[in-house]
């Protein structure tokens, strides 16, 4: 009894929406640095390398990889440093920004637009089922396509329903080991053509005429890329012990190990297109045209693993998100809710022919989201938070706003799309104003979201409206 009692407070703790205490966090940096990691590391690495590569050259994409996403991600994830200090997650004090049922309309919208990543995923898993069978000689059937995607699903969210700790073990086993093969994919596709096809390389036909247009692209795609975790940046940091390891294995975790599968996926589909003549971002066909059937079962396994652990920790993040917003929600029937999704989406087959659109669109709601947790808790509320108003305990109602809605929020994201599609418009790609393009969409979105939501807090009723919570301050 007892046993089964302290079973569902740690449930409630890990799962839930109780502030996790320093005597209760589970991680240090290296494992909170391995978990984002696994989180990062998945087929869409493959997927976005091979988008840059059609875009610029490898030297302009390599830094970009690497220098756009560390600044986005040092700039956008500083409040975790306040989630891993009183151990909440970003959609408890988020209630400040949109008031409560606000917040459950975001979390909601934040899901549809995220989750269609997991299918990528699923898709090229299963599309490299079928090219390593064909390379051994089996042809499988087009109908089993959708299948062997929703396989790597659920395979995932098993993982991610036994909890934290089979979710900390396989991150530590799994990302190791993706590392290190990570970086014997680089060495196959350095050294199975020339390196200064790789080092020299620029797109025949660029996606763009104009390549400062293309090359502003590209930082936009890999602000994009990494803005998406936004959503769940403080699920794992609120865990760890420290303030430094929260914020740096966020960091880290996706600017680097997510970035370096970023460049082994271009410098793949740059081999692959030198050779072949075709650029490709399947992971397996690559190995197999590149090195043979040996090397094509060794990027089975990375597909397979990498995939998995992104399902798993992925469907841990964002069920606990939900938590965050719908109480009395069970954590478990979140995550097959979830799956049901993502399954949903590879039946539908078609999320991958509309990467590069679907990425900016969703781009287009995380960078509002980003510039507004960021000035409303450092330039607004001066970093004091009423906890009991976020936490909805009874007779505290300083986030209700309006039935609810914190309507200064909502305004202020749909102010951010707008500011976003004014310049750049994904489904056509073509770019409405240069001069502001150069800040690119994302950024130009974030700077002035941010900017419009500080300079409406300065407005005397506005700010009455937005900082009701002053009599009840806790922290």
């Amino acid at each position: 009894m007892s046993n089964n009692v302290n079973q569902q407070v740690e449930r409630e703790v890990v799962f839930g929406i109780v502030p996790v205490l320093p005597r209760e966090r589970k991680y240090n940096f290296p494992d909170a640095f391995l978990v984002l990691s696994g989180y990062c590391i998945a087929t869409w690495s493959y997927t976005q390398g091979s988008y840059l590569a059609g875009l610029v050259g490898f030297q302009q994409l390599l830094i970009g990889a690497f220098f756009a996403a560390i600044l986005l991600l040092a700039i956008y994830q500083l409040p975790t440093i306040l989630s891993v200090r009183y151990g909440i997650d970003v959609w408890v004090w988020l209630k400040s920004v949109f008031g409560p049922r606000g917040v459950q309309i975001m979390t909601v919208t934040i899901i549809a637009i995220n989750f269609p990543w997991y299918a990528v995923c699923a898709d090229l898993f299963a599309s490299s089922m079928a090219n390593l069978a064909g390379v051994f000689g089996l042809q499988l059937p087009a109908i089993t396509h959708a299948p062997l995607g929703i396989a790597s699903v659920v395979v995932g969210t098993f993982i991610a329903y036994k909890g934290i700790g089979a979710i900390t073990w396989t991150t530590r086993i799994l990302v190791p080991l993706l590392l290190v093969l990570g970086l014997v994919v680089i060495y196959v596709g350095v050294t199975s053509v020339p390196t200064d096809v790789v080092w020299n390389y620029r797109p025949k036909v660029p996606a763009n005429p104009d390549r400062m247009a293309s090359y502003l692209l590209s930082i936009e795609a890999n602000f994009a890329f990494v803005i998406t975790l936004v959503g769940g940046m403080a699920g794992v940091p609120r865990l760890t012990r420290k303030e430094n390891a929260g914020f740096w294995s966020g960091v880290f975790g996706q600017g680097l190990s997510g970035s370096l599968f970023v460049v082994v996926g271009a410098v793949m589909a740059i081999a692959m297109q030198h050779a072949t003549g075709k650029m490709v971002d399947d992971p397996t066909l690559m190995l197999a045209t590149l090195a043979g059937p040996a090397l094509a079962l060794c990027s089975l396994l990375l597909v397979a693993f990498a995939n998995i652990g992104t399902q798993a920790v992925g469907s841990y993040l964002y069920a606990v998100m939900l938590k965050s917003s719908f109480k009395k929600a069970d954590y478990r029937v979140l995550i097959l809710i979830l799956a049901a999704y993502v399954a949903a989406l590879c039946a539908w087959g078609e999320i991958t022919k509309h990467f590069g659109t679907f990425l900016t669109i969703s781009a287009c709601v995380y960078a509002p989201l980003a510039a507004l947790l960021l000035v409303d808790f450092f330039f607004v509320r001066g970093q004091k938070l009423a906890l009991r108003s976020a936490f909805g305990l009874p007779g505290h109602h300083a986030y209700d706003y309006t039935a609810g809605i914190n309507w200064v929020g909502f305004f202020c994201v749909a102010a951010g799309i707008a500011m976003s599609l004014s310049i750049y418009n994904p489904l056509t790609g073509q770019i409405h104003c240069k001069a502001l393009f150069y800040l690119t969409p994302t950024g130009f979105s974030f700077l002035g979201t941010g900017l419009l939501y500080f300079a409406m807090s300065k407005i005397p009723p506005i700010r009455s409206y937005l900082l009701r919570d002053r009599s009840e301050i806790t922290v």
